[in-house]
């Protein structure tokens, strides 16, 4: 296990999925991030590469030749190396190798940084081209927070915050496939929208064209939470399982595969095209009150 640590946070990762695992604040004596109990879910915060979500059939088509990938892709479940390490930062590296070009046919390098600076971590994905062709991806973060944050409280006792009342579109997976639906739905969302379970009963929310820069998971019951800010990615999702003591804020560049689906990867929904050696980078920061 690997530290991060100022004066106001504590966070812990591993180099298998460069995985954000502990996130703890000094100042308020609590731990925000979920310790992965697999009786709910074994994962705290994986990293959601080179695909999000479901594939049909758990395939997808190159040049007319058939590759297989599972859901999220395999960045979560492969190890990293630590490339640099100070007082504030670490950078994480993920590149291609023989066993990735047999499910994923293209070269590249993911770089992860995690940055403290007071109260917030920020997390950036650099994703680098070092292939002779254009290459395709999606990637997106899924990390997993405490929910009650507080021993005296409940699920039901939090609400997600947004900067302001939002008209998103609303996608819907079909349960039995995870693939998503056609046809999405708008939908009008509260500046607070309360949580329970019933919420997730088809699975996770999925929100395109989400305004707010920054949603906040908070309570009326207390003072404490958190505000996450991801600004400029294409989909936002909110995802628990039933009677879990956790919410997920996942920011996503990409999405499951559509029912409709030809299969063909570089025309995907939410693939992303990174020409010969050009560099994406996203980011997303989560600050602790």
């Amino acid at each position: 296990m690997i530290t991060l640590e100022n004066e106001q946070i504590k966070a812990t990762f591993s180099l298998s999925g460069a995985e954000l695992i502990k996130l703890y604040s000094k100042e308020t004596k609590l731990d925000y991030l979920w310790n992965g109990n697999p009786d709910f879910w074994k994962r705290h915060a994986p990293i959601l590469f080179p695909i999000v979500g479901k594939l049909k059939d758990n395939s997808y088509l190159v040049d007319n030749k058939t590759f297989h990938l599972s859901q999220h892709g395999f960045a979560r479940d492969n190890e990293f190396t630590l490339v640099s390490q100070s007082i504030t930062e670490l950078v994480f590296e993920l590149s291609f190798s023989e066993k990735t070009l047999a499910i994923y046919p293209y070269k590249f390098r993911l770089l992860v940084a995690y940055r403290l600076e007071k109260n917030k971590l920020e997390t950036s994905y650099k994703v680098e081209n070092v292939d002779n062709k254009p290459i395709f991806f999606s990637i997106g973060a899924h990390p997993a927070f405490k929910c009650p944050i507080t021993e005296e409280t409940s699920f039901s006792d939090y609400f997600i915050e947004f900067e302001k009342d939002e008209n998103p579109l609303q996608f819907s997976l079909n349960k039995e496939n995870g693939l998503r639906i056609e046809t999405p739905t708008e939908k009008q969302l509260p500046k607070e929208l309360p949580l329970n379970y019933n919420l997730f009963i088809e699975d996770a929310l999925i929100y395109k064209n989400i305004t707010s820069k920054v949603m906040s998971l908070k309570s009326k019951k207390h003072k404490h939470g958190i505000n996450f800010e991801c600004s400029d990615w294409e989909y936002v999702a909110f995802w628990t399982v039933n009677k879990a003591p956790f919410i997920c804020f996942e920011p996503w560049m990409g999405a499951a595969d559509l029912e409709t689906t030809n299969q063909d990867f570089t025309t995907k929904d939410g693939i992303i095209e990174l020409d010969i050696n050009k560099e994406f980078k996203q980011c997303y920061v989560v600050t602790l009150f």
